[in-house]
């Protein structure tokens, strides 16, 4: 809460991907909870109510339960959205696709003789869930660090906005302030 536009600019982004697909979500965070509960969004679960409670831990092991259940077959595709943080002024809602796992194009893919203990598959399957877990706790940090720049912004916006307001209350009230003195002043006056 008091961020502004941050949560309405992400959650619109989100809804914007999903429309028209069969897709489940797993927010991060008390607003996204509540918002993709109203709007019967299904969630895979509710867990991570509290953002700021959720550690590198809870991202290994998010990762790891999505990767099981992209590997079952439970998802096509699995993207994670998350707030870019461009400046302390700007913040950018993006989405980045973590699964399927797509080579980057421009890249040759070279063949080679390592051999890779007790397998490749073993190999991947164990660096995969790791690599995933490393990339939803940088676009958590980044979320983060978008989130109070945005409270910043908004408090700051909110101060002024107040100062401005007690300025010119203050000078309606000195204004009315004078009338009341000079309305006195000429009774007195005339009453004189």
């Amino acid at each position: 809460g008091l961020a502004g536009g941050y949560n309405s600019n992400i959650l619109k982004l989100v809804m914007s991907e999903i429309k028209g697909k069969d897709a489940t979500v797993l927010p991060i965070g008390k607003k996204a909870v509540d918002y993709f509960k109203s709007h019967n969004v299904p969630v895979l679960t509710d867990s991570y109510a509290e953002a700021a409670g959720v550690s590198i831990g809870d991202c290994f092991s998010i990762s790891k339960q999505l990767s099981q259940s992209f590997l079952a077959g439970e998802f096509d595709e699995v993207h994670v959205a998350y707030t870019n943080f461009v400046s302390v002024l700007s913040q950018t809602p993006a989405t980045l696709p973590m699964l399927p796992l797509l080579q980057q194009p421009g890249k040759a893919q070279k063949s080679s003789d390592i051999l890779y203990e007790p397998g490749c598959d073993e190999v991947f399957e164990a660096i995969v869930p790791e690599y995933l877990g490393g990339i939803l706790y940088g676009a958590l940090c980044e979320s983060r660090a978008a989130e109070q720049a945005a409270r910043r912004t908004a408090m700051d916006s909110a101060t002024q906005n107040a100062d401005e307001m007690i300025a010119d209350l203050s000078l309606k009230f000195n204004r009315a302030r004078q009338a009341a003195i000079t309305q006195e002043i000429t009774e007195i006056v005339a009453g004189a």
